[in-house]
C-alpha cells in the first residue's frame, strides 16, 4: 500500500547482476536513469571492482580544470550548454584552452612573486638610500660591528650617540625628532654597549639587501624592472579575463560533466565482483522500480526489485542493526518542497515515519507572519526571494531557500494587512466605543453606545493611502468572539486594542500545535508498537494537555464572571479537567515505569514533575506575541525619533532653519538605517523562534531522526543538457 503524502517515499530493494563485460554499460545506464541509491559493498565474501582505466585521465583533467576555475572564479553560461557541444569541446578544444590558461596563471603567479620580492627589496633600498652609502659598505667587516636599522626618535638617538662620537662612526637620514634610519660603525669591543644604547631608543635593526653599488642607482633599475613586470601582469590578467569571458561557461560545464564521468568510472569499487560476474545492490523509489528494472534488464543478465516491508511486530523494538532501513526520499507536493530545508536542518526521519514538511508548509509561515506582520518588510522579503530565484536559477538549494523566503514574505504581507502595519507605522484609523470594555462596532451599537473613529496620528500620507484597500477606508471593526475567550478581529490592532487577544491566540495556537504533534506521535507509536503502547506513551500527554487546559482555564476565568450558569459550566470544566489531568499523570507514571524502565517509586515522584513540561511547552508559544511586539516597537521608535522630525521639517521647508536643513540627510539616513536593521532583525529573529517552536516544542512530540538522504547514482547535470 502506498504511503500517504505526510510520510517519506516508499522504496524497493533492487539487485542487478551480470558478467563483468556488462558492468560498464550497466553503470552508465544507471547513471542516466539517476534512480538508484547504490549500497556500497563492504568487501565480504566477494571482491570489489576496480576503477575503469579512464578514471586516472579524468582525475588529472579535473585537477587541472579545478585549478583553473579556482583562479578565474568562472561562472556558468547564461544558457544551458548542449551535451553534444560540451562533449565535443572536452574532446577537442577545451583541454588546450585549459593548458593555455594554466600556463598564463602560472606565469602570473611567478610575476606576482617577483614583484613582491622586488618591492620588498625596493622598500629596503629606499630606506637605506638617505645614508649615502654603497651596499658593500654595509656589511663584510671583520674588525668592525655595524648596526643598521630605524628608530622613531632619531634626534634623541643621535644625541646619545654623539656623546661617544670619538668611538663611533654614524650615518643617518635627515630630520631630527622623527623616524629615521641609522648606520652605526664601532669596534667589536664596543658592540655590546652600542646595542644597549640603541635598544634604549627603540632601535629596530634590519638586514641590508644583497648587492653592490649605490641604493639610489639600484632603485632606478628596480623601478624599471617593476614597471615591466606590472605591465606583463596586467596583460596576463587581461588575457585571463578575456579567456574567462569566452570559455568560463564551458569550463564550469566541463567540470560538471567530468565529475559525472568520474563517478561512473570509479563506481565499480562500490560493486561486488567475482572473477567473471558482478552484483550491484541498491534502493529505488517504488514508483520507479518497474521501469528501472525493465531498463537495466536490457544491459544486465539479471535485475529485480523487491518492495521494502517494515517489520510489524507489535511491541517489538527493533534496532537499525537488526533491520537495514532504506534511505529517505521526500515525496512532498511541489509547493511544500522549500520546507524540506527545515526538515533536513533537523535530520531526515527514519523510514516510514512522519515527514513534517507538509505540516510546516502550513504552520511555519503562519507563525512567522504573526511575529513580523508588516507589509513593507513582507514586500522586501518577497523581493529578496525573487532576486535569489533569478540570480541563482540553477542552484537547487538556493531555489528552495528563495521559495521558503517567498512563503514567509507573503505571510508577512497578509498579516501586515490584517494588522494595518507598514514599516512600523500603524496606518489604520482606531475606533473606540463610549461604553468601557466594548471593542466591536456591532457590540457597541447593541449596547446603545456611540462608536467614533480617530485617524492614525503618526503615519505619513505615503502610508495612510493604504486605508483605501479596506472597506469604508478602514473604519470597520469586525469581531468574532469565540470559545474560551478567543477573540479575532479585522483589522487586528496587535499593539493596542487587541494585544491581550494576541497573547491568547498565541497560547491557543501552541496548544493546537502541541496536540497535533502528540496525535502524530500516537500514530507513530501505534504503528510500530501497538495501541496500548501508543495510549500510554502519547495518549497520556494528550490527557495532561487537555485536562490541564480545562482546569487552568476555569481557575483563571472563574473570578472574572458572575453569571451563575457560566460559573456552573466553569466548575464542570474544572472538575472534568482535574480528573482527566489526574488520569493523564497516572498514565505518565505507568509509562515511565513500564516503557522507560524507571523504578516505580521514582516514577511516582517523577510523573507529576514530567507533566509540568507541557505547561512549559505551551507558554513557550507566547514568543509569537513577544517577538512581534518587540519588532514593532523597534521600528516604531525609529519612526518617532527620526522620521517624525524629518517629516515635520519636510512639511514646512519655508520655515526650516539652517540646522533643520543640515539634519534632513542625517535623519533620513538614520531612519533608513533603523528600517534596514528592523528588516534584518525581522528576518532573523522570527525565523529562529519559529524554527525553535517547530524543532523543539512540536517535533519533540513525534519526530525521530536517523534517516540518510536518498542520493541517486549519477550526478545531476545543471549547466549542461542531460544525456
Amino acid at each position: 500500500m502506498a504511503m500517504s503524502g505526510i510520510t517519506t517515499a516508499e522504496v524497493s530493494r533492487i539487485s542487478v547482476a551480470g558478467t563483468l563485460k556488462e558492468l560498464s554499460p550497466t553503470l552508465e545506464l544507471a547513471a542516466r536513469l539517476s534512480a538508484i541509491h547504490i549500497i556500497d559493498y563492504d568487501g565480504g565474501e566477494l571482491g570489489i571492482g576496480t576503477p575503469d582505466d579512464a578514471a586516472d585521465d579524468i582525475s588529472h583533467r579535473l585537477a587541472a580544470m579545478r585549478s583553473c576555475i579556482s583562479h578565474l572564479n568562472s561562472s556558468a553560461a547564461d544558457e544551458v550548454i548542449e551535451n553534444r557541444r560540451m562533449r565535443d569541446s572536452l574532446e577537442n578544444s577545451l583541454p588546450e584552452l585549459v593548458d593555455t590558461a594554466i600556463d598564463d596563471i602560472k606565469r602570473l603567479d611567478e610575476v606576482t612573486t617577483q614583484l613582491e620580492q622586488l618591492e620588498e627589496r625596493s622598500d629596503g633600498l629606499t630606506l637605506l638610500s638617505p645614508l649615502g652609502l654603497d651596499l658593500e659598505l654595509l656589511s663584510g667587516f671583520k674588525s668592525l660591528s655595524i648596526n643598521i636599522g630605524t628608530t622613531p626618535i632619531l634626534g634623541q638617538c643621535l644625541d646619545a650617540l654623539n656623546e661617544h662620537s670619538e668611538e663611533l662612526l654614524v650615518f643617518s637620514s635627515h630630520g631630527k625628532g622623527k623616524r629615521g634610519v641609522l648606520a652605526v660603525y664601532c669596534e667589536n669591543s664596543s658592540a655590546e654597549a652600542v646595542e644597549r644604547l640603541l635598544t634604549q631608543h627603540e632601535f629596530e635593526s634590519m638586514i641590508p639587501p644583497d648587492g653592490e653599488g649605490s641604493p639610489a642607482m639600484m632603485l632606478q633599475d628596480i623601478d624599471s624592472e617593476i614597471g615591466g613586470l606590472k605591465s606583463e601582469a596586467e596583460n596576463l590578467q587581461s588575457s585571463l579575463e578575456t579567456w574567462n569571458d569566452a570559455n568560463g561557461g564551458l569550463l564550469v560545464g566541463g567540470i560538471e560533466v567530468l565529475e559525472r564521468d568520474f563517478e561512473i568510472q570509479t563506481a565499480p569499487v562500490r560493486v561486488a565482483v567475482s572473477e567473471h560476474a558482478f552484483i550491484m545492490e541498491g534502493w529505488v523509489l517504488s514508483e520507479q522500480a518497474e521501469e528501472t528494472v525493465a531498463a537495466l534488464s536490457k544491459v544486465a543478465t539479471f535485475a529485480e526489485s523487491t518492495p521494502f516491508e517494515m517489520p510489524r511486530g507489535r511491541g517489538h523494538h527493533f534496532t537499525d542493526e537488526e533491520v537495514e532501513l532504506p534511505p529517505i526520499a521526500f515525496q512532498n507536493f511541489n509547493a511544500a518542497r522549500p520546507f524540506e530545508l527545515l526538515t533536513d536542518a533537523v535530520g531526515r526521519p527514519k523510514y516510514g515515519r512522519i515527514d513534517p514538511t507538509t505540516f510546516m508548509f502550513i504552520t511555519y509561515p503562519i507563525f512567522f507572519g504573526l511575529m513580523l506582520g508588516d507589509i513593507a518588510y513582507g514586500i522586501a522579503i518577497v523581493a529578496i526571494a525573487w532576486w535569489l530565484s533569478k540570480k541563482f536559477a540553477r542552484n537547487e538549494l538556493v531555489i528552495q531557500a528563495s521559495g521558503l523566503l517567498f512563503y514567509i514574505g507573503f505571510s508577512t504581507i497578509v498579516f501586515g494587512y490584517i494588522f494595518g502595519e507598514f514599516a512600523g507605522f500603524e496606518y489604520l484609523p482606531h475606533g473606540e466605543c463610549d461604553i468601557e470594555g466594548i471593542v466591536g462596532v456591532a457590540q457597541c451599537k447593541a449596547a446603545h453606545g456611540h462608536y467614533h473613529w480617530e485617524a492614525a496620528a503618526h503615519a505619513p500620507g505615503w502610508v495612510t493611502w493604504m486605508t483605501a484597500l479596506y472597506p469604508n477606508g478602514g473604519e470597520i471593526q469586525w469581531m468574532w468572539e469565540g470559545m474560551f475567550g478567543l477573540n479575532l478581529a479585522y483589522p487586528f490592532h496587535r499593539v493596542s486594542t487587541h494585544i491581550n487577544d494576541l497573547i491568547v491566540l498565541s497560547l491557543y495556537l501552541g496548544i493546537l500545535h502541541l496536540a497535533l504533534g502528540m496525535i502524530l506521535g500516537f500514530r507513530e507509536v501505534n504503528r510500530e508498537h501497538g495501541f496500548v503502547a501508543a495510549l500510554f506513551e502519547k495518549g497520556s500527554w494528550l490527557l495532561v494537555l487537555g485536562g490541564g487546559f480545562f482546569f487552568v482555564y476555569s481557575f483563571i476565568v472563574s473570578p472574572k464572571h458572575s453569571d451563575a450558569d457560566y460559573l456552573a459550566l466553569l466548575d464542570m470544566f474544572a472538575t472534568v479537567g482535574l480528573i482527566v489531568l489526574g488520569i493523564g499523570i497516572f498514565m505518565v507514571v505507568i509509562m515511565l515505569w513500564k516503557y522507560e524502565g524507571i523504578p516505580l517509586p521514582i516514577a511516582i515522584g517523577l510523573g507529576p514533575l514530567e507533566s509540568l513540561q507541557i505547561l512549559s511547552n505551551t507558554i513557550s508559544y507566547v514568543r509569537i506575541f513577544a517577538v512581534g511586539i518587540v519588532g514593532v516597537k523597534i521600528a516604531e521608535t525609529g519612526n518617532d525619533m527620526l522620521y517624525a522630525p524629518l517629516g515635520h521639517t519636510l512639511a514646512d521647508l519655508s520655515h526650516a532653519g539652517a540646522m533643520d536643513l543640515i539634519l534632513i540627510p542625517v535623519l533620513l539616513i538614520g531612519w533608513l538605517g533603523v528600517q534596514v536593521f528592523a528588516l534584518i532583525l525581522g528576518m532573523f529573529s522570527p525565523n529562529v523562534q519559529a524554527a525553535r517552536l517547530h524543532f523543539v516544542e512540536w517535533m519533540g512530540k513525534f519526530y525521530e531522526t536517523g534517516g540518510i538522504p536518498f542520493v541517486p547514482f549519477g550526478k545531476k547535470l545543471v549547466n549542461v543538457e542531460a544525456e
